[in-house]
């Protein structure tokens, strides 16, 4: 005869054992130098150019466009560190009121060719 001793057992050993199956895991290792100081030094060229974009001719540039800030924003995202140090570069060589259309085309075009590659869906029509 079962008792309820020897079921709840047999119960118990099934919740363990599939919580032991779901729960993932934890990994550790360790964080480099240079890898925090890549994520920093991205976040603060990621600001330049948000900066340079909120400059009021960037952002009647980029309404022309149908864009807005937080379209680029969240497309930056997308971009490659590379990319992203290149724009950065590019925005501190503008002095202020000064050349923001010429940024704005670039990210556009830059925004254009991550659309035909396929990155983005921003032009449905290209």
């Amino acid at each position: 005869m079962i008792t309820s001793r020897s079921i709840s057992t047999v119960v118990a050993g099934c919740f363990l054992s599939v919580q032991l199956l779901l729960v993932p895991a934890a990994h550790a290792a360790m964080v480099s130098t240079q890898s925090v100081l890549q994520v920093e030094q991205r976040s603060a060229q990621e600001a330049r150019i948000v900066s340079v974009l909120q400059r009021a001719e960037a952002s009647s540039m980029l309404a022309k466009n149908g864009l807005n800030v937080e379209q680029v924003e969240s497309r930056l995202q997308r971009l490659s560190n590379a990319e992203v140090a290149q724009l950065a570069e590019r925005a501190d060589q503008i002095p202020a009121g000064e050349g923001a259309l010429e940024l704005v085309l670039v990210i556009f075009l830059v925004l254009i060719l991550l659309d035909i590659l396929g990155v983005t869906d921003i032009f449905p029509r290209i």
